[in-house]
């Protein structure tokens, strides 16, 4: 028996310097750490910008999946999420999967899940497929996030940069969200 619980507890550090090392390897390619967004500032941005099931959502930072999932639900997007952290690519990719099924039109279309995650550096990601690009980073990235914006996105998408605006390219929007956030938009 107490074999079997010396095992349990070697698992139990492991699994926590996994968690702990994933962090800080994704904070160190990265210099932003995870900040949540409060789920109430999703559903004003996504009921404000009308996002439906028509449209492609990408998450950048999307950590844990919670912008994700909400944009999904709410609107029946199809959400992809790209981060760096190995562990909470992996926790959002276990909740996908383990997450209740919703209804057609809650986040599926056609049965089919409309969610991915990808543990990829976003700067190396092809952004065309998107019509709605969501960040929540630090001032140093939002150059490069404009560059990428314009090269990469097809004529009218919407970038949703919160709290850091873009710094050269106007923007089209600017609303406070109700945890007194500010929400910049930019269409191309």
């Amino acid at each position: 028996m107490t074999i079997i619980i010396l095992l349990l507890f070697l698992l139990l550090v492991l699994v926590i310097l996994f968690v702990v090392f994933s962090e800080l390897i994704a904070f160190l390619r990265t210099r932003v750490p995870f900040v949540p967004t409060h789920a109430g500032d999703i559903e004003f941005i996504v009921k404000k910008l009308g996002i439906t099931s028509a449209d492609t959502f990408y998450d950048l930072g999307s950590g844990n999946g919670k912008v994700v999932f909400l944009v999904s639900k709410l609107s029946g997007a199809t959400c992809v999420g790209f981060e760096l952290g190995w562990w909470t690519v992996l926790f959002a990719k276990i909740k996908a999967h383990i997450r209740p099924p919703l209804p057609l039109g809650e986040g599926r279309g056609e049965g089919l899940n409309r969610i991915e995650f990808k543990n990829q550096n976003f700067f190396k990601a092809d952004w065309s497929g998107a019509n709605y690009i969501y960040g929540y980073l630090y001032p140093p990235l939002m150059a490069r996030v404009e560059a990428k914006f314009l090269a990469d996105c097809k004529p009218g998408s919407i970038a949703i940069i919160r709290d850091f605006p873009l710094p050269n390219l106007p923007h089209t929007d600017k609303f406070y969200l109700p945890k007194k956030h500010e929400i910049y938009i930019y269409k191309k």
